[in-house]
């Protein structure tokens, strides 16, 4: 009897200990009728991708955008908001044409494009709950849909700042958790734009001139999260649900190749020569030089008017440049011995405002347009010095 009660009790044992993994074998998906457990943690992976900085205006920033993994489908894409090409249509991307939208590109292909370029590509994933991240995906999928409908804008729709768009969209009313240092700093766009292009100081020349002085404004909280390497920076610190936003260190997926900015030849250098040449024209007194500085100043103003004026390129409304750089010059240059001291008076007021850092709080020029605008005014004051009537007072 008791050899029979211990053969029962070892088979009931044997059938308890089989009952789970019976049960995992032969689960099924009430809705779909798959085997597929879509509440498992690993059902969907989502990360964070960054992309180096490129030699393209457009792209002086770097990139960033989401991946989004499904294993048991083997479904791996990156969801891309991205401007519509700009290499062949870069005077559309002046007169603010371009549209925006979210774009959805294989990995394998996004990744391509990038090592083509020799832009590296960095991955950090993000630590989400199942249910989260199975709603970001639905979000994406519906922003993808909807296509290219709004108007490129940097300052309010770049990569980076859709990216945190997304994550919010997805987590409801529950919030992204950001480390003190977010909220005591309030950085320019301008500031952002300069500390990231560091490496690309001709690239950061173009993008200052051209940025308005919506740039100028300073960014509070998430606002400020414009260029990737900042978002990355921000979410290693953040949490959600009390847990980490971002779990591990990166993952190279494209290694990158240097792209250090070690010319001599930058743009402050450039136009302390050009000031050098100017006061050293004041002597030389040849009248080529002022026509080619006239024509470059010129064509400058009928930039910045343009822009400013027409254009519907983003952050352009006002510039503080197309004060020293308009057509005003070119069509009273005939009457030049009667404004050039007023002129050059001003020009000189202009400068010293423009550098006033410690006045303003924060960068409203860069240095080398501000030497740029006093090399011009070299040339304003050389038609005042050499004005007949000026001479005739000397003597």
């Amino acid at each position: 009897m008791k050899h029979l009660i211990r053969i029962l009790f070892v088979l009931l044992t044997s059938l308890v200990v089989a009952l789970p993994m019976s049960a995992k074998e032969q689960y099924v998906d009430p809705v779909f009728g798959d085997t597929i457990n879509r509440n498992a943690e690993d059902f969907v992976k989502v990360s964070l991708l960054v992309a180096d900085p490129g030699t393209a205006i457009y792209s002086v920033m770097g990139h960033a955008c989401l991946r989004m993994q499904c294993p048991a489908f083997e479904m791996d894409y990156c969801f891309s908001y991205e401007s519509e090409d700009v290499t062949s249509r870069f005077w559309d991307f002046i007169a603010g044409n371009l549209h925006m939208g979210l774009f959805v590109i294989p990995t394998t292909k996004y990744c391509q494009e990038y090592r083509e370029e020799g832009r590296g590509v960095s991955e950090y994933p993000i630590n989400l709950p199942i249910d989260v991240k199975r709603n970001l995906w639905r979000i994406v999928d519906t922003y993808v849909a909807e296509g290219k409908l709004l108007k490129y804008d940097y300052l309010r729709r770049g990569c980076t700042i859709t990216c945190v768009k997304f994550i919010h969209e997805a987590l409801g009313n529950t919030p992204i958790e950001y480390d003190s240092s977010l909220y005591n700093q309030s950085p320019t766009a301008r500031e952002l734009v300069k500390r990231a292009t560091q490496d690309a100081l001709w690239m950061r020349f173009c993008v200052c001139f051209i940025a308005g002085s919506e740039t100028d404004i300073p960014l509070h909280g998430e606002k400020q999260l414009l260029v990737p390497s900042d978002l990355v920076a921000a979410w290693q610190k953040a949490a959600v649900y009390g847990e980490p936003l971002l779990l591990q260190e990166p993952i190279v997926l494209v290694e990158g190749k240097p792209q250090i900015n070690d010319a001599w030849f930058t743009p402050l250098i450039a136009m302390m020569i050009l000031i050098m040449l100017c006061i050293a024209n004041l002597f030389w007194n040849q009248p080529y030089f002022d026509w080619f500085m006239l024509a470059v100043q010129t064509l400058i103003g009928v930039f910045m008017m343009y822009v400013i004026c027409i254009s519907d390129l983003c952050c352009t409304s006002w510039n503080w440049l197309i004060l020293p750089f308009n057509i005003l010059p070119l069509l009273v240059w005939r009457w030049r011995k009667y404004w050039a001291l007023p002129y050059a008076c001003a020009l000189l007021i202009w400068c010293i405002v423009m550098a006033g850092i410690g006045i303003w709080g924060h960068v409203l020029v860069d240095w080398p347009h501000i030497l740029l605008v006093f090399a011009w005014n070299m040339i304003i004051l050389k038609q005042y010095i050499q004005n007949p009537v000026y001479k005739n007072r000397i003597k």
